[in-house]
């Protein structure tokens, strides 16, 4: 799969999505969908790989799936698309569930532009069932960029795709085990602690270790997959906290240049305060909050990115933020490359160059 091709889409997905977040389904699938399978899925739409509106039979009724995604004439993936203005419900999975099921299609996807989901068939020799493998917003397909790899063409033909599945069940069984035996696991990691550095260390420890467990959950439940596609970096929660378990930091700064003539730098040693340090200089120097199209600054339906309460739009707090100048709060819990989108977006906002140069 493209990586370019992807930031690509996810960038001009977004930018759509912000400007119209009622989209209808005949545009949604026009501007969001095809580009999909086309760009970033591999699939030839214009050929008889990918077929519009394909015929299923259900008992004595017939239906049609939006798209199929054929190989050797038989379809490999099935995708429903609803508009934007549609919020996905239990009804359109199951409705996409039954059509896996009567032909067997061993994947599905579920989009309303805005959000995916990815459905894995179950075959066996009673009742196949159909789980839903993993969902994302479009905005963080970058650090999901699994969820549509396993639909590509490239990866189903080759049988990829099933790696990646059984890769996503090891972490589902190890998200389990790292819940359920939470404790254990912290009081453990505590008695190594305590045996190399001593006892008064690892009791000041304690906190953080339960909330190391928590962010490895979280980067487990919600990261890329490493063991499957190689990445530059999994996502910052998970490296950051084991960073500031063990008191080290990284060997190289992160560093943001502004400006052609480089008329401020800054830099860190964390990406989280590089991302930072940036944002607040660009509030401050720059007026950002003025110039943002809405305040607070939620690009997607989840998270939201610049606020002045260290919570998200629905009232969830931050799982991790850094406070700014003028009591504002950026959402840090991000991988690599979409802190640098979030950064250049904000700069372009500003009218203000940025790159980004040393450990980035």
């Amino acid at each position: 799969m493209d990586r370019e091709a992807l930031d690509r889409y996810v960038d001009r997905s977004v930018d759509l999505v912000d400007a119209s977040p009622q989209m209808d389904e005949q545009n949604t699938r026009a501007k969001l969908v095809d580009p999909l399978v086309r760009e970033v899925l591999g699939w030839d739409l214009y050929s008889t790989e990918v077929e519009l509106e394909y015929p299923i039979q259900m008992g004595s009724s017939r239906t049609k799936v939006d798209y199929a995604l054929l190989l050797e004439g038989s379809p490999a993936a099935f995708i429903e698309a609803k508009g934007c203005d549609t919020t996905l419900t239990e009804r359109h999975e199951n409705q996409l569930r039954s059509y896996m099921q009567q032909q067997w299609v061993d994947w599905g996807l579920l989009t309303n532009g805005v959000v995916l989901e990815l459905f894995k068939l179950e075959k066996s020799e009673d009742q196949p069932s159909v789980d839903l493998l993993g969902e994302s917003e479009v905005s963080e397909l970058n650090r999901q960029s699994w969820l549509v790899r396993t639909l590509s063409k490239e990866s189903i033909r080759s049988g990829d795709a099933e790696g990646i599945y059984r890769s996503v069940e090891r972490r589902r069984k190890a998200v389990s085990q790292l819940t359920q035996y939470k404790d254990e696991i912290a009081d453990e990691l505590l008695e190594v602690l305590s045996e190399r550095v001593g006892d008064s260390i690892a009791r000041e420890a304690e906190s953080e270790t339960k909330a190391f467990i928590d962010d490895l959950v979280d980067s487990l439940s919600n990261g890329d997959l490493s063991g499957v596609e190689q990445v530059s970096e999994p996502a910052s929660t998970a490296s950051e906290a084991k960073a500031g378990l063990s008191g080290q930091t990284a060997n190289d700064e992160y560093l943001v240049i502004f400006g052609e003539d480089e008329e401020a730098s800054h830099r860190a040693t964390t990406q989280s305060d590089a991302m930072a340090k940036a944002v607040d200089h660009l509030i401050v120097e720059h007026d950002l909050i003025e110039r943002l199209p809405s305040f607070p600054y939620t690009p997607g339906e989840k998270h939201t990115i610049l606020n002045d309460a260290p919570n998200h739009a629905n009232g969830e707090r931050m799982r991790q933020f850094q406070e700014l100048n003028g009591g504002y709060y950026v959402f840090t819990s991000l991988n690599k490359e979409s802190k640098k989108r979030y950064v250049r977006r904000f700069a372009e906002a500003c009218g203000v160059g940025v790159r980004f140069d040393g450990a980035w």
